[in-house]
């Protein structure tokens, strides 16, 4: 099905851009296509927006958590939006010899030889997410990158509890590199991609990532700080972040508390094996962040988690990090997975396609 906005809206997403400061970081602003005016949502995000939050109000009572509900997402719905066949296939990696995971592949060009690759770290809260929701994303990127895109099924919470998702993620990172001459890439293009859990992943892979494996990371909307917000100390938090035209107000706020109000983290993925302040759940206590390579972060405005990632961004800035900070206005948290609906998340699928260009 073809896209249900015109795809002239991603041009003027690029047209219409401008570089700000903000929190102390150049940031590079994308904003509404289709309305001029400040903070206000996307129009195909309200219409988003008003269908959950209708769909919420239904519910007469307070639901039990349900794993079941988190896996199993028939309302999110996204559309292939490439012009060529894209190739696929599948393997099973093993991991430190001790257990395999299932990884999908995607190429566009199977004689390519020496090519990037883009391994890409799925979000869901660290209990959900698959390659069945973010095929058609992967697709995209694969086609218009020309690099291998690499999809690790990693285990997932509760049944796996830190740190089981990011020894699957790193060691996925290890086997690519380990058989770059099978797969046809070069082990010097290596780019390592997430979003919001995945976000968080690809930032602790950068903290395990000793050997310089890694030639750039791009988080999107990524889970980099767990603290709770009565326990903030270098950043605060507060709904004045996030200016909103008043007739959006409800549901900004709305799509920002989804997110805020989420819950189950320390509960269902730490499970008492760590606390909040260790590196590998939240990037911005590690001590040694200069030796991160270059990175791009994605932010939504209307997202929780826009406020921390802000704060990452400015702190590999001060410790000498090559750092990419990108707003995309009008928007919440996880619109990738809304690819043919709403032109932000073309936009951003070309954007870490280009980053892999990059690398050569």
């Amino acid at each position: 099905m073809a896209r249900q906005y015109d795809p002239a809206l991603v041009a003027l997403l690029r047209e219409k851009q401008v570089t700000k400061q903000e929190s102390g970081v150049p940031t590079l602003i994308k904003p509404v296509p289709d309305d001029a005016r400040p903070h206000v949502l996307d129009p195909r995000v309200l219409e988003i927006a008003k269908q959950k939050k209708k769909l919420h109000e239904k519910i007469t009572f307070a639901p039990k958590y349900s794993l079941w509900a988190q896996r199993y997402r028939p309302d999110k719905i996204n559309y292939d939006l490439t012009q060529h066949e894209i190739y696929q296939s599948e393997t099973l990696i093993p991991i430190q010899n001790d257990h395999y995971i299932d990884a999908f592949f995607y190429e566009a060009y199977l004689k390519a030889q020496n090519r990037a690759v883009i391994i890409f770290l799925h979000g869901g809260g660290f209990t959900a997410g698959d390659h069945t929701l973010y095929e058609n994303a992967m697709k995209l990127i694969a086609e218009q990158s020309g690099a291998l895109v690499v999809f690790p099924e990693y285990r997932l919470a509760p049944e796996t509890p830190f740190p089981g998702g990011l020894t699957d993620a790193w060691g996925t990172i290890r086997w690519v590199c380990e058989h770059a001459a099978e797969l046809r890439i070069s082990s010097d293009k290596i780019m390592v991609a997430g979003d919001s859990a995945g976000g968080n992943l690809a930032a602790g892979c950068g903290i395990l990532d000793d050997e310089n494996i890694i030639r750039s990371l791009f988080l999107l909307y990524p889970a980099v700080d767990s603290t709770p917000l009565d326990k903030l100390s270098a950043y605060s938090w507060s709904y004045d972040l996030y200016p909103v035209v008043e007739e959006h107000r409800e549901y900004a706020i709305n799509r920002i508390d989804r997110i805020k109000n989420s819950g189950g983290f320390e509960q269902y993925y730490l499970q008492g094996r760590t606390g909040y302040r260790d590196p590998l759940v939240s990037a911005v206590y590690y001590d040694n962040l200069e030796k991160f390579p270059h990175t791009v972060i994605a932010s939504a405005e209307y997202d929780f988690l826009r406020v921390s990632s802000d704060y990452f961004a400015a702190l590999l800035l001060q410790n000498g990090v090559d750092v990419t900070n990108m707003h995309y206005q009008g928007c919440d948290h996880g619109f990738l997975d809304c690819l043919g609906i709403v032109p932000q998340a073309e936009e951003v699928a070309l954007s870490i396609a280009e980053e892999a260009k990059k690398l050569g």
